[in-house]
This record gives structure tokens, C-alpha cells and sequence, in this order.
């Protein structure tokens, strides 16, 4: 019996999938803003989430690609692939929050980038209104990656009938021969299941 928090394909999908869209987007809005005392900058300058934690793009990439892996993958592939989903939204969960945490910092270094210097000039910063909605998605991503990690145990993945075999026949030594090792080494295993014709 399945526990009322599993998810199936389907739902698990969802809980990944649209998280990780909205969060996507929302790094191509502004996260935080500031000023620098700097001489050479003057301007206000604007951090996109993209500028200020480039990581959380490819993080959420790779969520997407495990996501894919728990839903097609054998027994191997989902154990590997539930472990990467989870510690990849964590982490861009984690990178989100710091952006939002720290805008004097994440200002500074994108003018100490913009003016090509080693160290970040002192400055001002705040928060925006999306890197605070990125904080909450994220957070959804997280939560749908390790829901959707916990309830893949119970999936079959769609090699799931090669791995089994669908009438396993008894090799040397008693081991247990499936069809797949059948197609592999150039039998056709439908012969063996044909009617005798005499």
C-alpha cells in the first residue's frame, strides 16, 4: 500500500517540472539593486538572479535531468538519480536564499565584475520583491524533488521489463536467463514459446 504523501509519474512531474519553470524565469528578474561608492560607478546598479547566482540555472537543469532519469531509468539509475535531484535543489535553494540574504554583497561583486576588478568596492544593496519569490519556489522545488525521490522506489522504469524478463528461462548452473539475454547474444526467444509442430 502506497503512503498518502507518494507521488505517482504523473503528479511527481508537476512537482518538479513547474517549480523548476517559475524558477528559471524568475532569474531573469531583477533580485537586487544598490549603489557603489566606488568613483567609477555611480549608478544604480541592478543584479539579475542569473548574474547574481548563475549556479541556480544549471542546478535547476539538472533537477529537470534526474527528474527524467527517476521516470525511464532501471532500479540503479532511479537510486543515483533520486540522490542528484534532491542535493541539486537543495543547492538552489540554498544559493537563492543567499542572494537574498546578502544584496551588499551580491552588488558589490557585480560592479567589482562590471569595472573588471579583484576585489568588490563598498556599497549599498537590497532585496527585491523576486528574489524573495525565487526563495519560495525554490523551496517548492525542493520540497516536490524530495517527495518525488521518496515515492520513485515504488516505480518501474520503462527498461523495467529487460530487467525482469517476461519468462525467464534457467541457464547453466541453474542462473535465471531473461529474454533481453536472449536478444543479446542473436536468439529469438518467441521460438522458444512456439507451439511443436509435428
Amino acid at each position: 500500500m502506497s503512503s498518502p504523501t507518494a507521488l505517482d509519474k504523473k503528479r511527481a512531474a508537476l512537482a518538479v517540472l513547474v517549480p523548476a519553470t517559475l524558477l528559471l524565469g524568475l532569474t531573469t528578474r531583477v533580485w537586487a539593486s544598490g549603489e557603489s561608492r566606488d568613483v567609477l560607478s555611480q549608478a544604480v546598479t541592478e543584479v539579475t538572479g542569473g548574474a547574481a547566482a548563475p549556479g541556480v540555472v544549471g542546478l535547476t537543469a539538472v533537477c529537470v535531468v534526474a527528474l527524467l532519469g527517476l521516470m525511464t531509468g532501471g532500479r540503479i539509475i532511479r537510486a543515483v538519480a533520486a540522490v542528484v535531484i534532491v542535493l541539486a535543489s537543495l543547492g538552489a535553494l540554498a544559493m537563492t536564499l543567499l542572494v537574498a540574504l546578502r544584496p551588499v554583497d551580491t552588488v558589490a561583486d557585480a560592479v567589482a565584475r562590471e569595472l573588471a576588478r579583484t576585489t568588490a568596492p563598498a556599497a549599498t544593496g537590497a532585496s527585491t520583491g523576486w528574489v524573495w519569490a525565487a526563495v519560495v519556489v525554490a523551496a517548492l522545488l525542493a520540497v516536490g524533488a524530495v517527495l518525488t525521490a521518496v515515492s520513485s522506489r515504488t516505480w518501474a522504469g520503462l527498461s523495467g521489463r529487460y530487467e525482469r524478463g517476461d519468462k525467464p528461462a534457467s541457464g547453466p548452473r541453474g542462473e535465471v536467463r531473461t529474454t533481453w539475454d536472449e536478444l543479446s547474444e542473436g536468439r529469438d526467444p518467441t521460438l522458444r514459446d512456439a507451439p511443436d509442430e509435428t
